[in-house]
């Protein structure tokens, strides 16, 4: 990009502050190409701005809640406008458009943006709101509802630049982040474009306090990963919501112990079956487990590694792959990203997806209404005794699981439980075996890296256990795959040597 920047002189004048970068015809071209979604014309663009920005209440319908055609939002059922607001500040940089154009989508986006005529500064933040808007849903009149948020902020900062060795990014020519409060319609925040204020939704705050810490803190971390390149010096494709939405509502718990939304913890849990790079927010829970699983001591700081391994060149899943290796010893098979995932799988079953080698690091995650977040995994129950047999044809997800628990009733004390799983040629799976005894895990059996046949047989002495789980984690393929169980006796030939006895069949004893 060129050193040149847009300036927005109507917004400027309410209080609202943002620049954005002109690009060259190459880099416009290149942006353009990766990624499709972006307004490539004056007339896509402008639709885009007046969904955005135009009259209020906004409407966001079911056009955006699909996968775009070209130049189209892909989504603003989302709580964090992000990359919605990045596609469309990023069309604003097109060298093609004209300065009318430019000038008319800023008309567009004046008309309806109130005028912020209050504000506080603190360290770090200027916040502007306002209480005398025509639209009655931009109005904040309780000023401690301000005040109060630039203290999350503000701690939120210091917690950041301490453990992260640098600030947030800074919009050029500021030495202050420009926070503004008014009714931005569906999400609660926004962070983009990085050389803009952040935008919080004024009804949000006013109705509900419960999202005051956690969406301050996401939105500003949004802006720390600004400060390690993402959107200043390389954009990204989908997916990668994973990443951005999916670390930065890990800050929300990182800070304040906290969440926007308790189906950021749940979703991975009622849907284990999710892709890990299809999760967005929902990825919420993996990032626990990564920054709880490689942090090797105190003052190591995962998520900082990862986003060093990232900032030179932006590639987030090659980042992903080499710093969970570097964290492990040689050789150790969870030093790789796709045994490292089956590890989270095995975890979230047992319960320590959010304690790591140093113990517990996350006690508690609390909702907005002050309730613990407790997620509850889906998992398929199978009730076995003897003679009982279970079969499933299924499939699983590259970077998902399925689980399975097998209830061993009284009748299976003493004889075989046999499990095989069969994956289709191609695919690429991971097996755990989980043993249990009144719900409570006795210990975890990992098969190493499988891609296609697995089978396990054992006695069952239900003093010791009485339930087995089996854990299917797609690697990077994933694929079909078929599951036959079965408890039987096991028949053996004997020989009564007595004379006249024939040779007969009988029932080995159960097992001690």
């Amino acid at each position: 990009m060129s050193e040149k920047f847009i300036s927005f002189p109507r917004l400027a004048r309410k209080g609202f502050h943002v620049s954005i970068p002109l690009m060259d015809e190459a880099t416009w071209k290149r942006f353009a190409t990766q990624d499709p979604t972006i307004p490539r014309t004056f007339a896509r663009l402008r639709e885009y701005g007046r969904l955005l920005y135009g009259p209020r209440p906004r409407k966001f319908p079911r056009m955006v809640r699909q996968q775009p055609s070209v130049g189209s939002i892909r989504s603003l059922y989302e709580e964090c406008g992000e990359a919605a607001w990045q596609r469309f500040f990023l069309g604003l940089g097109n060298p093609n458009l004209t300065p009318a154009q430019r000038d008319g989508i800023e008309a567009d986006m004046d008309a309806d943006m109130p005028d912020f005529d209050l504000s506080i500064d603190t360290d770090h933040f200027i916040l502007r709101w306002t209480n005398s808007s025509a639209h009655a849903a931009d109005n904040i009149a309780d000023n401690r509802i301000v005040s109060g948020t630039g203290e999350h902020l503000e701690e939120a900062w210091n917690i950041y630049e301490a453990a992260f060795g640098r600030p947030p990014y800074v919009p050029v020519n500021s030495d202050k982040i420009e926070v503004v409060f008014y009714d931005i319609g569906g999400p609660n925040g926004v962070a983009s474009p990085p050389d803009g204020p952040i935008q919080l939704n004024s009804v949000s705050w006013v109705t509900t306090e419960g999202l005051h810490k956690p969406v301050s803190a996401h939105e500003l971390f949004h802006k720390l990963q600004y400060a390690f390149g993402y959107r200043t010096s390389w954009n990204l494709v989908e997916p990668y919501l994973w990443f951005s939405e999916g670390t930065a509502s890990w800050a929300e718990v990182f800070i304040w112990q906290r969440v926007s939304r308790d189906t950021k913890i749940t979703r991975m849990f009622t849907n284990p079956d999710l892709n890990l790079y299809d999760a967005s927010y929902s990825a919420l829970p993996f990032w626990i487990f990564f920054e709880a699983r490689q942090r090797s001591d105190a003052e190591d700081n995962p998520i900082l590694h990862y986003l060093s391994t990232i900032e030179p060149n932006g590639d987030i899943e090659g980042a992903l792959e080499e710093v969970i290796d570097e964290e492990w010893a040689a050789n150790n098979v969870f030093g790789q990203l796709d045994t490292f995932y089956a590890l989270f799988a095995r975890d979230r079953h047992i319960g320590h997806w959010r304690s790591g080698p140093l113990g517990g690091f996350y006690p508690s995650i609390l909702a907005p209404d002050d309730t613990e977040v407790t997620p509850d995994l889906r998992v398929t129950q199978v009730a076995l005794g003897l003679s009982d047999t279970y079969t499933a044809n299924e499939s699983v997800s590259p970077l998902g699981s399925d689980y399975y628990r097998f209830s061993l009733e009284a009748d299976a004390d003493g004889q075989l439980f046999s499990l095989s799983v069969d994956g289709e040629r191609g695919g690429d799976f991971s097996y755990y075996l989980i043993w249990e005894k009144d719900g409570s895990w006795m210990n975890a059996a990992f098969s190493s890296v499988s891609s296609g046949a697995f089978s396990h047989a054992e006695g069952v002495n239900l003093t010791n256990a009485d339930a087995v789980v089996l854990v299917v984690s797609g690697r990077g393929a994933g694929g079909n795959y078929t599951l036959n169980t079965s408890v039987q006796g096991i028949w053996v030939r004997v020989q009564d040597h007595r004379p006249g006895r024939p040779l007969i069949e009988q029932v080995r004893p159960p097992l001690a």
